[in-house]
């Protein structure tokens, strides 16, 4: 796959390090055992993520159904759970719906309940960014609260884990060579001297497609092409999968799929949490605000590459205390 202006695809499958996944700590408070009916012939995906006081997690069962526009019940519902799904700019978003799993032909998620976000991005749609977005400032951080203001800082450390659930649908899912979807990806907002406003990505988990065949891999900002081992995609398809980005703040960042790790990348390949603080430089320009820490995931597409196609349901999501 090609590099592309966004550089929000590509990267490199590490080796394991040596880092496993550890028992959950003391912080976590209890864990939800409610996992959905079975598809004959799908392999189960991990439980449901357990909920810890005071940390952010959505509750789909609230949103009622249908598709979010204006400030229909189903908008306003899902801006309470998501801080941003493209709100004013639907040409580049398009407009989620909120749908039965069962109508939709899909297992119940694993938490439980019966509601998912549904993502689709068909061939030709030039509305590629079909994805959710979770912003936590100083003040809310890390529970949450809406609505997000970027008058509000940044939250100092970062460190957690990202996780959401998502069903990958390999009947829509045809990418073309220079196809690519951001499934889950961490992001930090900032404003400059220059009188600019960004959103920087720093780490994100990426499908993408490689002689017709489809990979997953774990990416940071300004890698390039894709050149080490590669993980199959295959066995993720068609079914609810978990996936996970685990943040130790400026040391590493961990991805695990279906609580197994996967992948590991390093602060010293590029900054691992908040990097952006009042006064530092981004090239020639200095600074001036902290705008909010973004925790992204859904059907995220290549804007240069409408042809592909996909679908995606994000289902329960959640920021955890780390282990």
């Amino acid at each position: 796959m090609d590099s592309h202006a966004g550089q929000e695809a590509e990267g490199s499958l590490m080796s394991n390090p040596g880092h496993t996944g550890a028992a959950l700590g003391a912080a976590v408070l209890a864990a939800v055992s409610l996992v959905g009916p079975a598809v004959e012939g799908e392999a189960p995906s991990a439980p449901p993520p357990p909920s810890a006081a005071g940390w952010w997690r959505t509750d789909l069962g609230a949103v009622p159904l249908g598709t979010a526009e204006d400030d229909n019940p189903t908008a306003t519902a899902l801006a309470r759970q998501w801080s941003h799904y493209g709100q004013g700019q639907e040409d580049d978003y398009g407009r989620p719906s909120v749908v039965s799993a069962r109508q939709d032909g899909l297992p119940a998620p694993p938490a439980g309940g019966d509601h998912t976000i549904r993502l689709r991005h068909s061939p030709g749609d030039t509305a590629t960014q079909r994805k959710l977005y979770k912003s936590f400032s100083a003040d809310s951080w890390p529970v949450g609260t809406e609505p997000f203001s970027q008058q509000d800082g940044s939250p100092k450390d970062v460190s957690g884990r990202y996780i959401v659930y998502q069903y990958i649908s390999s009947a829509e899912l045809r990418l073309t060579e220079r196809g690519w979807i951001n499934l889950a990806q961490l992001k930090e907002g900032y404003a400059t001297s220059d009188g600019n406003h960004t959103s920087d990505p720093s780490w994100w988990v990426v499908v993408y497609n490689r002689d017709g065949r489809q990979f997953l891999d774990l990416a940071y900002w300004g890698e390039g092409r894709i050149s080490d081992p590669l993980l199959d995609l295959a066995p993720y398809l068609d079914r609810w999968v978990k996936v996970e980005m685990r943040v130790y703040q400026q040391d590493r960042v961990e991805v695990y799929l279906d609580d197994k790790f996967v992948d590991v990348g390093r602060q010293s390949q590029y900054p691992v949490g908040r990097m952006h603080y009042v006064g530092s430089k981004v090239g020639d320009v200095t600074v001036t605000e902290e705008q909010g820490w973004i925790f992204g995931a859904g059907n995220y597409s290549n804007p240069s590459d409408p042809d592909s196609g996909s679908l995606v349901h994000v289902g329960p999501a959640a920021v955890l205390p780390l282990p």
